[in-house]
């Protein structure tokens, strides 16, 4: 096992020397020769995927392999915020933690980064950046992207397309158009007019075009009244895509095809995803439930031959545009089996000190200083007391670590980190990642004190044990958190339906923190959150200091230690306001 491990990262190395960037017309030149050496079955078997439900299927999604012709099976896999369903890889902070860096260098070092790690394991497709403008704060996906900003949604979304296809990895922009929040998203309608689609929704997807990107995807709400995918305003050969630029294709969202397989193609999509129908949708261009699929359709001249070729023509120039039909590592991993068992999964590790670096200094970089109230004391005969940060430690010699978010999270979570017991890296749904490698706040915090203070800790947010062990300390360090995620057919978390119920932190949070304040003169409060949250307790006068740490990824620990401690300078940035008052401008549609 090692020496193929061995052999697959030689592989990757060597395709990585050899990669090519084509023009676009070089990559359509190779991608109409390749579709006139095609049959029939071997087009349709590019333009859908294989099935959610075929045990076949290496990846989040599959397209048939034409061997003959040298195409392998195409891999698209989750997800914007690093490889899923998979081992030894990275967990990256999420989207909205790029954004709060406001550094070009660290969004496209992250899309890089990423990129690197899916092509180690064979993944052609990395299905992201996504760019949904956070209009709500409680939207449940608002943290994959980069905010409500449509400005600094575009930046980051410019940067990391940038980033991922600069190593030949092809950027899936995601979720065409104006997709932002979880309840109802199968049928929701998002009318816009011309001037706010163009401003706010569409303009980060215009920078992605303008980054090259080869793939977007449209998404599962409505867009004025018609499917996304469905939408030839959109996806169509005079739509906005086309009429902006864009020279890739068009894939749908999992399952968010709901019309016929003559209407999505004849409107502009090019792929439909997974390939068959997966409750919420999906399946038209198969042939299933009697119906003829998309093969039916072109037989009976509902879409003509032409454009099924124009289809993979568009899928294989991307393919192509990106050099991965010369020496592209092969699918060395079984998302099936994401526990990595079974002979499909060849455990190669991807990892690297130079991603670990780069998280930890992301997640660093976007910590968000809200309050410090650093004030010095003359405590003769019993020496100087500093409160707040950065942390004095060579005058501290108790230290209180409390709640449940600095501890390890479940490692028996499924596999799209739904549940909320421990430290929060990263939100739930297909947008999540990795938590294997995963360091939490108390290890990081035990680690740099070392034997120089005592360390109490209360790993819960029981209030009372965490006043307990707080009372008397000289710093605490309380830690809470606010998660969201996908709906979805996916689990409901805490009551949260994907998008959350309010703003508060989760379990009491700001309880915990008031009652850790009301017995520890030089409180640290350290916030893990998806978006905005109720900063009610803030004034609180023993809290010495605020620290917002967004969805920091798998560093979380070594990153906020830095930041603790001075040696690295926060300098993170909110991305979005945070309001005293619970009332957004554009309302969850939540019947």
């Amino acid at each position: 096992m090692w020496f193929k491990a061995f052999v697959l990262l030689s592989v990757l190395s060597q395709s990585l020397s050899q990669f090519t960037l084509r023009s676009w017309d070089d990559a359509y030149a190779l991608g109409t020769a390749t579709v006139a050496q095609m049959t029939l079955d071997e087009k349709i078997g590019i333009v859908k995927g294989t099935g959610q439900l075929n045990s076949d299927r290496r990846c989040v999604g599959d397209t048939t392999a034409v061997d003959r012709l040298g195409i392998p099976s195409l891999c698209y896999n989750d997800g914007p915020a690093g490889m899923r369903l998979t081992k030894n890889v990275t967990g990256f902070p999420a989207g909205i933690n790029a954004a709060s860096t406001f550094s070009r260098r660290l969004m496209r070092a992250r899309g890089k980064a990423m990129a690197e790690e899916f092509r180690g394991k064979g993944a052609h497709v990395l299905l992201g950046p996504a760019m949904d403008v956070m209009r709500n704060p409680k939207a449940g996906r608002g943290w994959e992207s980069f905010g409500p900003d449509p400005y600094l949604n575009g930046e980051g979304a410019f940067e990391t397309v940038t980033g991922v296809q600069s190593v030949g990895v092809q950027a899936c922009a995601k979720h065409l158009l104006a997709n932002h929040q979880e309840h109802w998203r199968y049928g929701l309608s998002a009318n816009l007019d011309d001037r706010t689609m163009h401003e706010v929704y569409f303009y980060p997807f215009l920078r992605s075009i303008e980054a090259g990107v080869v793939s977007i995807m449209c998404a599962y709400n409505r867009f004025n009244d018609t499917s996304s995918c469905h939408n030839a305003g959109l996806i169509g050969p005079n739509g906005l895509l086309q009429k902006n630029g864009f020279k890739g294709y068009v894939v749908s969202d999992w399952g968010a095809t709901h019309d016929s397989a003559a209407d999505n193609a004849n409107a502009g999509l090019d792929m439909e995803q997974p390939g068959d129908f997966i409750l919420i949708g999906g399946g038209t261009f198969a042939q299933i439930l009697g119906l003829g699929g998309l093969e039916g359709a072109v037989n009976s001249g509902a879409v003509t031959r032409e454009r099924l070729d124009q289809m993979v023509s568009r899928i294989l120039a991307a393919w192509y545009r990106l050099g991965q039909d010369n020496g592209y590592p092969p699918v060395n991993f079984d998302a099936q089996k994401p526990d990595g068992s079974g002979p499909r999964n060849s455990r190669v590790n991807v990892r690297s000190a130079e991603h670990t670096a780069l998280v930890r200094e992301i997640a660093s970089a976007s910590a968000v200083l809200l309050k410090n109230n650093r004030t010095t004391t003359d405590g003769t005969p019993t020496g100087t007391t500093v409160r707040g940060l950065p942390l004095a430690k060579s005058r501290i010699k108790t230290v209180a670590v409390v709640g449940q978010d600095a501890k390890m999270p479940n490692q028996n979570c499924n596999d799209l980190n739904e549940c909320n017991d421990g430290t929060m890296s990263i939100g739930w749904g297909s947008g999540s990642n990795s938590l294997e490698f995963i360091v939490p706040p108390i290890d990081a915090i035990t680690s740099f004190f070392g034997s120089s203070a005592t360390i109490t800790s209360s790993l819960s947010n029981d209030l009372n044990d965490g006043a307990n062990a707080a009372r008397g300390k000289d710093i605490c360090l309380v830690f809470a958190n606010a998660m969201s995620g996908e709906l979805g057919a996916y689990d409901i978390v805490v009551g949260n339906e994907g998008d959350r119920n309010d703003l508060a932190l989760w379990f009491k949070g700001g309880s915990l923190i008031e009652q850790v304040a009301g017995v520890c003169s030089n409180t640290i409060a350290i916030v893990h959150s998806v978006g905005p949250v109720s900063f009610s307790w803030s004034n609180h006068p023993n809290i010495t200091g605020i620290i917002y740490a967004g969805a920091p990824g798998e560093q979380t620990g070594p990153s906020l230690v830095d930041v603790l401690s001075g040696a690295y300078n926060p300098s993170g940035r909110l991305p979005f306001s945070i309001a005293d008052v619970e009332v957004s401008p554009c309302n969850l549609c939540l019947s």
